[in-house]
């Protein structure tokens, strides 16, 4: 029937995307089985019941329609080698709109997708609330992530929360940077050898007096000043720039410009890493669990941690 020698797929309670491959594949195979469900050499007749019926078919093909949307999300936030944490919001917000739009026929079908929305509402409201007492950690991912700067799912007044809070890190990680002023030993212009303490001290004096005793603040305040306005004119560009295309991966975006935004490049280090959800760490506690089994039992926890790294790096040797 030119059709895929595929396998039919279990449902697995635990896993729900389990539920989409299986009524995927049963589409897929929808004719073989049927043929084979009404053939007396291989289904009996008393278990022609077996066969579903072409309303529960509907039913399949538009319940796996609106599956598809929340089986691609699962598949990219459970990644490890790419950034998830700052595509939750878009996500999300995508997600939402991509369940209320189809028409379907079917009324198990629309119940889903108005039990499917509530249910994101409730289990993601705060994702896009946030605060600058308690900056919201994925906002912070997303503004600093080139593709989603703009943060087109939220208010403009939330907008401006967010930026306004990356620009209060932004200062706090460049004061960090700035280097500390130099000590007359350390820059070269210490006394010479056979100046005394006395005479050194007094020429310190008669210096801060031609300058005058406000002299050391007004330099501080014009440093802190100059380093503001570099933080803000690296804050304006950046906001300022298009997004970059969603095919585009952020972290060589970043890569490239870290030099023309070296703040926020740091800034961005500290959030992008971040995943999304716990399945990295499952994957490596799986990983771990095989390695150190009941034949390995005498493996020393240095050799596990060594083998582990080895199995999830292996790609990078």
């Amino acid at each position: 029937m030119g059709t895929k020698t595929n396998m039919l797929v279990q449902d697995v309670c635990t896993r729900w995307n389990n539920t989409y491959q299986m009524l995927s594949r049963l589409l897929e195979q929808r004719w073989l089985e049927t043929a084979a469900l009404s053939d007396p050499a291989v289904t009996q007749k008393g278990k022609h019941y077996l066969d579903l019926k072409p309303e529960q078919w509907n039913l399949i093909g538009e319940l796996s329609q609106v599956l598809e949307p929340f089986e691609a999300a699962t598949v990219f936030l459970s990644g490890q080698h790419y950034v998830t944490l700052s595509a939750l919001p878009q996500l999300v917000h995508k997600l939402k709109n991509n369940i209320q739009t189809p028409d379907f026929e079917t009324a198990p079908v629309r119940s889903f997708q108005a039990h499917a929305t509530e249910q994101i509402t409730a289990r993601w409201q705060g994702l896009t609330e946030f605060t600058p007492e308690s900056p919201n950690t994925t906002l912070l991912a997303a503004v600093l992530d080139p593709r989603f700067r703009k943060l087109e799912f939220l208010p403009s007044d939330q907008v401006f929360k967010v930026q306004s809070t990356v620009q209060t890190m932004a200062l706090a990680v460049a004061a960090k940077k700035q280097p500390k002023q130099l000590t007359a030993s350390e820059n070269g212009t210490s006394s010479t050898v056979h100046d005394s303490p006395e005479a050194h001290a007094k020429r310190v004096t008669s210096f801060l007096d031609i300058l005058g005793s406000d002299s050391s603040s007004s330099d501080e305040e014009e440093e802190e000043q100059q380093l503001n306005q570099a933080v803000q004119r690296e804050i304006s560009m950046f906001f300022g720039e298009h997004p970059l295309s969603k095919k585009e991966n952020p972290l060589s975006w970043w890569m490239m410009n870290a030099a023309r935004y070296p703040t926020l490049a740091k800034l961005a280090k500290t959030v992008l890493c971040i995943p999304a959800t716990s399945t990295p760490s499952e994957r490596l506690f799986s990983s771990a669990g095989n390695i150190a089994s009941k034949r390995r039992a005498r493996l020393s926890s240095e050799h596990v941690d060594m083998l582990t790294f080895l199995h999830c790096n292996h790609m990078l040797l």
